[in-house]
């Protein structure tokens, strides 16, 4: 090959050492060598398949693609005979026979400040990393799998390649080591509850683009809407005439009238309340009786069959889900969905239901969570769904929660589960399958913990990846979690948007009960609600003085003749922010860029052909756009 040149083991252990030096306040992430610098630093990028040589010491790196550089050569040798020692050798067999693709670099590689760059080769094999030694004629000794290469990059494999493609492709390519963003430092304390706190939301119940906090509460709801003159949250239950008590809930435009309607479960029943023209609330009862027979542990809202008018669906405890649509005299009709073939026993208990495209064809599934399996319904029609089957994402063991999120920005949702036992981040590869990969997710994997209660995806830091909120229980002495997204599911601890650390909130380390983003002062940037164990809600507001806050936020209008949910994709240029669900009032897609400048969206109604609008993000604050 042209660019070997003879090296030592001993120099190499030297640029190992010199480069991925990391000081402790940066945990696992190096900030001075990260892929941008891997990639520009090599002079040679080939993706290869590892294949068994003439012995158990001898494998070929068979080329695939050449992503950076020149070789004449079609494989590379790998030689194990030199290995530091047997197990690491052991260990490199067996990823090379699980047969993943792998990525080879070469180049002279030195961390800013870690004195003479040195050649060398670094292999990436499922999200493993392997240091190799060159020969003079060509070939390479392969030394050690190194752990400290995770401080480069601590995620799969796959999502390198995707990685090393964008650092190639695009002007201005941006790899974060930190979150680079603060609270307030005072937050604000909006009101003490008794009772548990079963759940706190953003909605913008009036269609304004204005969220409001919505507090789902045993002993009754909340709402609470930040007062841009007082700089308070002022408690409107009353005023508009609110009188649910929420275990489970949903926000929907059921009755048809173009409005956001509430259907709240309070344990033995489910009423519905609906606005009135003044902006108050009226119940109806619900008389849907059937629909609870398997208990209920969750609602959400969905395009029905009753046109101009969302379905509410049902997250069962011992059936297969249930919808139920409202027809024209608002009368109940009942539909159980059908899973032939599955013990549902055997999948353990049920969580609330996600419901969202996850198949890509503009039309909503529901993926019905349990603890140790789930069950995919895929939707054939508005309201209509074929017999469910059996899905890998396991919901965990209780207490748990579960949220949406595009974390590789690949246009498809995937699952992230938080429980009693850990955290699950479940990767769609599509067609429904999905696979486990948080040890593949950068520092969520060993920071992330035990105990979580309560999640959330969103974009702390204004820079279009999807970040992650976590919620922890009691007894687990932790504080909410961030984690901030590198971009291709790698994930950092946000550091300065962690209380404990930065000594904000230390009574939130006795627990939380539920935890949500949403920008609720209208500067452009999402706020933390949290809900703690005593009963107090606290708002922790984004500091905006340090940034400009640039964001186009997509919603589907409660009026609209789809009532979702719907994806919305984000694009600069080649570069994709993701996906978000979106239904009317409950939940928007949030592009943001950190430069002003143009971003694309695009979505498909079902149905429908795929639509797309660009804006452009001058000026601080929030672009609203409407999706039709």
């Amino acid at each position: 090959m042209m660019i070997m040149t003879k090296l030592f083991r001993t120099s190499l252990v030297f640029a190992v050492a010199a480069f991925l030096a990391v000081t402790a306040s940066h945990a696992l992430i190096n900030p001075t060598f990260t892929p941008l610098h891997l990639v520009k630093q090599a002079k040679l990028i080939v993706s290869v398949d590892l294949k068994p040589g003439k012995s158990t010491d001898q494998y070929d790196a068979v080329i695939r693609e050449v992503l950076k550089g020149k070789t004449e050569r079609k494989a590379l040798q790998m030689d194990l005979s030199k290995a530091r020692d047997e197990q690491n050798a052991d260990m490199f067999r067996k990823l090379a026979a699980a047969g993943a693709p792998a990525l080879f670099f070469v180049g002279e590689f030195s961390e800013q400040g870690g004195g003479a760059p040195q050649l060398a080769g670094l292999l990436s094999v499922s999200g493993k990393w392997a240091s190799c030694v060159g020969t003079p004629d060509g070939n390479w000794l392969f030394d050690n799998i190194e752990g400290k290469f995770q401080a480069v990059w601590a995620g799969g494999t796959d999502m390198l390649r995707r990685a090393v493609d964008y650092i190639l492709t695009d002007d201005e390519p941006d790899m974060p080591v930190s979150d680079g963003v603060a609270w307030h430092k005072e937050a604000v304390q909006i009101a003490k509850l008794d009772g548990q706190i079963r759940s706190v939301r953003p909605v913008d119940l009036d269609g304004d683009g204005r969220l409001m906090l919505f507090v789902a509460r045993d002993s009754g709801d909340r709402l609470l809407v930040y007062d841009d003159t007082t700089k308070k949250f002022t408690d409107i239950t009353e005023a508009r005439g609110l009188q649910s008590k929420s275990q489970a809930f949903a926000w929907g435009d059921f009755s048809g009238q173009g409005r956001l309607a509430l259907f709240s479960f309070d344990g033995k029943a489910l009423s519905l309340h609906v606005p009135q023209a003044d902006g108050k609330f009226k119940v109806q009862v619900v008389a849907a009786a059937a629909a609870l027979a398997g208990g209920c542990v969750g609602l959400s809202a969905l395009d029905g069959v009753v046109k101009g008018r969302a379905s509410l669906l049902v997250s069962a405890v011992d059936t297969c889900p249930v919808l139920v649509a409202l027809d024209a005299d608002n009368k109940p009709v009942v539909t159980v969905l059908t899973a032939e073939g599955l013990d549902l026993k055997k999948l353990g208990a049920a969580g609330a239901c996600l419901v969202a495209d996850f198949d890509g064809d503009a039309l909503a599934d529901i993926l019905a969570l349990r603890e140790s399996g789930s069950v995919l319904f895929r939707g054939l029609a508005a309201g209509k769904f074929a017999p469910g089957v059996a899905c890998a994402v396991q919901l965990g063991k209780s207490p748990a929660g579960a949220c949406l999120g595009d974390f590789d920005a690949d246009g498809r949702f995937d699952v992230l589960c938080v429980n009693a036992a850990g955290t699950y981040v479940w990767q769609n590869e599509g067609a429904g399958k999905f696979t486990e990969a948080l040890n593949l997710s950068g520092e969520m994997a060993y920071i992330g913990g035990v105990g979580g209660v309560d999640c959330m995806s969103g974009d702390v830091n204004n820079d279009g990846r999807q970040d992650v909120l976590i919620a922890y229980g009691k007894n687990n002495d932790a504080s909410p979690l961030i984690f901030f997204n590198r971009g291709f599911r790698c994930f950092g601890h946000a550091h300065t948007l962690d209380l404990a650390e930065n000594n904000l909130l230390d009574v939130a380390k006795q627990g939380q009960q539920t935890a949500c983003l949403g920008d609720f002062n209208g500067d452009g940037a999402q706020d933390m609600a949290l809900a703690l164990r005593n009963g107090e809600l606290w708002m922790f507001f984004r500091a905006t003085h340090n940034q400009e806050t640039r964001a186009a936020l997509a919603s589907l209008p409660a009026g609209g003749e789809c009532k979702g949910p719907v994806t919305v994709t984000g694009w600069i240029g080649k570069r994709g922010l993701g996906a978000w669900n979106v239904q009317p009032g409950v939940s928007q897609a949030f592009f943001c860029r950190s430069e002003a400048g143009p971003v694309t969206l695009k979505w498909r109604l079902p149905g429908g052909q795929e639509q797309s609008k660009e804006v452009v993000l001058e000026k601080a604050g929030t672009l609203k756009v409407e999706i039709k």
